[in-house]
């Protein structure tokens, strides 16, 4: 009997912990860093006017740089506490004139209780700053932050940034996210974004502006270069953790012994092969040596690449170096078909490929096009040789080089029906006729 309820309650313990884990596990896949612009706590006489905001995001660290312009609407002197609703922020400032004004720790409830107010963030902390503003002063107060962002299970990073409603000018405001060392095929989702405005500069900085007329702006990333680099790390095979830390060392040299050692005895059965030879074309990329590149990515299965997104790296890295004429039919047809599972996917590169009139789609449909033209030219072509063939025997004929021979066969052939025509009257004579 005792048995019985011990194992009862084992099971009821295993049961629990596993919806714990599965809660866990849910969470973990629903991580988004959330930013806030400042609130007017305490009163209604001081209006936001405009802001300027910059969002810097390197891998998984973001810098927070904002300036807003707050006007003192009353012809008195008005007191304005300012909350910055703060979620695990770090070095914080907020100033005045690039002088600090000092601010002050606060806890949910403590807010709550002070300023009730409607629709308040739900964040684990708050800070504040008191200032005075003179009869009809405007105020332009900086604040700055950092912050780290983390991923979800599956790697990828989700910022929202929620902009104030009450802005006075909100023309006059902007509101930028610019990303280090990025590239479009990185972006899984945007929200309250001008796409058409999307910038990525020389230096591999991506940006993003915000559609003024949307109160949430955000990003939904995944750093593909690192995760198919870190997918060699996962694996318990010294070997392949070798060939990462040997790629992020740049010792390419070691990376094709490297990578040609375990194609030859591979020790793994879970890491697929097609993931060491993308990383010996990265590598053949990394070198500029484009012409093997290429050539290693065709030999790829892009079904067997991790993360799966990978292949719209490959999409973007081609279409960065093949020319746009370029009579490479099967290279051509990958980029075709890459192109086409991105826009299926409403995947962002697809869109940015498009806006940059780089569509692989259309130059394979033109093709058969041209093709087909080609082809009804050639039987056109084809007839009006056959014709000039046998005009050319006229041409001969009528040539000075051949004007004696075709002179004698003439007067042969008028002799012989001349002969057989006189034959012919004289055979018809009456024998009565004298």
């Amino acid at each position: 009997m005792i048995k019985s309820r011990s194992i009862r309650t084992s099971v009821v313990l295993t049961i629990i912990l596993t919806c714990l884990f599965i809660v866990i596990l849910a969470d973990n896949d629903d991580i988004v860093w959330n930013g806030y612009d400042i609130r007017i706590l305490n009163t209604y006489d001081i209006h936001l006017v405009a802001q300027d905001i910059h969002i810097e995001i390197s891998e998984d660290k973001l810098i927070f740089d904002g300036e807003y312009i707050l006007k003192n609407t009353k012809e008195n002197t008005v007191e304005a506490i300012l909350g910055l609703p703060s979620n695990n922020l770090d070095n914080i400032e907020i100033s005045e004139k690039d002088s600090a004004i000092r601010h002050y720790s606060r806890t949910v409830k403590y807010i709550e209780e002070r300023y009730p107010m409607d629709a308040l963030p739900d964040v684990s902390r708050w800070n504040t700053v008191n200032l005075w503003f003179k009869t009809g002063e405007t105020k332009v107060i900086n604040v700055k932050y950092e912050t780290e962002i983390t991923n979800n299970s599956k790697g990828v990073y989700s910022v929202r940034y929620h902009r104030n409603k009450g802005l006075a000018q909100p023309d006059a405001s902007k509101i930028i996210i610019s990303l280090k060392d990025f590239f479009p095929y990185n972006v899984l989702n945007t929200i309250g974004a001008l796409e058409d405005k999307a910038l990525l500069s020389g230096d591999n900085s991506f940006t993003l502006e915000m559609n003024i007329s949307s109160y949430i702006f955000g990003i939904d990333f995944e750093l593909i270069d690192k995760l198919a680099i870190d997918r060699f790390d996962f694996s318990s095979d010294k070997k392949l953790k070798n060939i990462s830390a040997a790629f992020r060392k740049k010792d390419y040299d070691s990376i094709y012994i490297l990578c040609d050692e375990y194609i030859n005895n591979p020790t793994d059965s879970a890491f697929s092969l097609t993931q060491i030879n993308y990383i010996k074309a990265e590598t053949h990329r990394k070198q500029a040596n484009f012409e093997k590149y290429i050539e290693e990515i065709k030999k790829l299965d892009f079904n067997m690449l991790y993360p799966s997104r990978l292949k719209y790296k490959i999409l973007y890295d081609l279409d960065q170096i093949i020319e746009k004429d370029t009579q490479d039919k099967k290279l051509i047809e990958i980029m075709k078909t890459l192109q086409e599972q991105a826009l299926e996917q409403n995947e962002y590169i697809g869109r940015w490929m498009e806006n940059l009139g780089s569509d692989y789609i259309e130059i394979i449909e033109t093709e058969i096009q041209d093709i087909s033209d080609e082809n009804e030219e050639e039987n056109i072509v084809e007839k009006i040789v056959n014709y000039l063939k046998m005009n050319s025997i006229i041409e001969k004929i009528i040539d000075f080089k051949y004007i004696e021979l075709v002179l004698i066969v003439l007067s042969f052939i008028l002799g012989y029906l001349l002969g057989r025509r006189k034959k012919k009257k004289r055979d018809t004579i009456s024998y009565y006729k004298f």
